[in-house]
């Protein structure tokens, strides 16, 4: 190309931003709600033993999908798959400390294009993994600084490592900083290595306020800062990333009191899946990492009743606390008549094993690490309707533009969801599956297809990427689960002959899925 094209190109490009960086009349505001680890473990969803009126009050306000899935259960890639609308092969995240900036600098984030657009941008909690971002949590998504706020309670005070309220708890942790410090211990790091390793408990039901724990001060900044917005002249894009139901379950005591722990429900299924490949599991060491927690837990290996009722009381009452956080929003938006001209979607960067196939956490293929809850509100959404389609979270950017008005990206993998939401039972989109992802073992990638009733996943070895030739040799591993007949995957029917022409057409689009993702790299 000369010099003289390439200024011409230069010229129009920018033109072109200009002309585009006018929000147009109608453009809709978007509140985006991401909720950490926050699995479909809802009222709305079918777990009638939970509390949750507020995300159940947002799903009678507009759609909820039944079958939506993360691109990689874990919270980096997860999060960066989202924010760029691009599959974890195309963002290059497939852990927590690859920044997307630096691993695919070509790609733009959902509000960064939206600030281009004409947009204000803003975001608050956790949007981005904190250790994958660039400095400001991703400083170019943001046309008003992000925020992390710390004003707590004053009656309680700054929680030990911004995460424990109970006194006792707080006083031994005071104790085990001093005498880190007296054994030469400096830096913060290094400290905080030394407490947790004696003392990190994975739960707390201190009888405190919301806003003694963080989660409780991110809806007042929210609050506090979608008053703002409304009352600027520009459309605006505000980001709540809340952090709970993250490890550790802590939240105020109220909440754990809406729970009965000996009527909580079990995993039904704490084995093994018979005749799945080792690659599928892994032995929970985010939990494991806790001081409560036995650590010689490993693969296989169950915990006690008492523990897993203890955990599992522990994460049902940090879903009731952001679910009276979520009630917050909803009350302040219709106090300031914003629900009109306002999308809202919510969602969960993955979902979270409780005890099943003996497993804790996420970092698995498995449905209770993949599937989430995603909720979409505002017009042109039709109120009270559930749809149980196979959806990815790739979908949420180019649905959300679609619904707000702004002029699609063509940056990103998924597909709108707007036909699936408007009413018109005829309109469709041409897919019907999602696709995750998950390393294991160093180099070893699995691939899981998952439509209305199958998950077919494939183990691949030898550093295998789509952006490489798939090779059938690589394969080290295969599973096939059927929801219908078996909905807690105990079996893998790979292997089943009864199963032969599912398996086929599953591997057969899976196959084609990824070889379309090489060719859009």
């Amino acid at each position: 190309m000369t010099l003289l094209n390439k200024s011409f190109w230069t010229i129009l490009c920018l033109l072109c931003v200009s002309l585009s960086g006018n929000a147009q009349e109608g453009n809709k505001n978007i509140l985006f709600i991401a909720v950490d680890d926050l699995k479909p473990l809802l009222a709305s969803y079918g777990a009638e033993q939970m509390h949750t009126p507020n995300f159940d009050r947002l799903a009678a306000m507009g759609t909820s999908f039944h079958n939506a899935h993360v691109q990689q259960a874990v919270c980096g890639p997860s999060r960066a798959s989202i924010m760029t609308g691009a599959y974890p092969d195309k963002t290059k995240v497939w852990d927590l400390h690859t920044n997307f900036r630096e691993s695919a600098p070509d790609l733009m984030s959902m509000p960064e294009y939206l600030v281009e657009q004409g947009y204000e941008s803003t975001g608050i909690g956790k949007i981005y993994h904190k250790g994958s971002s660039s400095p400001g949590h991703d400083g170019k998504s943001w046309s008003i600084p992000h925020q992390l706020p710390d004003n707590f309670d004053p009656e309680y005070g700054t929680p030990a490592f911004n995460y424990y309220q109970n006194s006792e708890t707080k006083a031994q942790i005071a104790q085990l900083k001093k005498e880190a410090k007296a054994k030469g211990i400096k830096k913060q790091g290094k400290i905080r290595k030394y407490v947790f390793k004696r003392m990190k408990p994975s739960t707390e039901a201190a009888d405190v306020s919301d806003e003694a724990y963080q989660d409780g001060l991110y809806t007042q900044a929210a609050i506090q800062q979608m008053k703002q917005l409304s009352e600027g002249n520009k459309p605006f894009f505000l980001a709540v990333g809340y952090q709970k139901p993250h490890l550790p379950f802590i939240a105020p005591k109220k909440y754990w009191d809406l729970y009965d722990p000996t009527k909580i429900d079990l995993a039904p299924f704490q084995d093994l899946a018979a005749g799945t490949p080792k690659l599928a599991y892994h032995s929970f060491g985010e939990i494991r990492a806790y001081s409560d927690i036995d650590k010689n837990l490993r693969v296989g290996d169950k915990m006690t009743e008492e523990k897993q009722r203890e955990l599992i009381h522990g994460y049902m009452a940090c879903v009731s606390y952001i679910d009276a956080q979520l009630g917050k929003l909803l009350d302040a938006m219709e106090a300031m008549d914003l629900m009109e001209n306002t999308v809202i979607v919510l969602w969960g960067d993955h979902g979270f094993h409780l005890g099943d196939h003996t497993l804790w956490c996420k970092h698995s293929n498995f449905e209770q690490a993949t599937r989430i809850p995603l909720m979409f509100a505002g017009q042109g959404v039709e109120k009270g309707k559930v749809v149980t389609q196979a959806v990815e979270l790739v979908d949420v950017f180019p649905t959300l533009f679609e619904l707000a008005g702004v002029a699609p990206s063509a940056q990103v993998d998924g597909k709108s969801l707007v036909p699936l939401m408007d009413g018109d039972e005829s309109t469709v989109i041409n897919r019907n599956y999602a696709i995750s992802q998950y390393h294991r073992w160093g180099d070893r990638m699995g691939y899981s297809i998952r439509t209305d009733r199958y998950r077919y996943t494939e183990w691949h070895g030898k550093g295998y990427r789509t952006y490489k030739s798939y090779m059938a040799d690589n394969i080290e591993g295969l599973e096939l689960y059927d929801y219908e007949k078996d909905p807690n995957e105990t079996r893998n029917l790979v292997d089943d002959p009864a199963y032969l022409e599912v398996k086929k057409q599953l591997k057969e689009t899976l196959l084609a899925e990824l070889r379309s993702q090489q060719k859009n790299q």
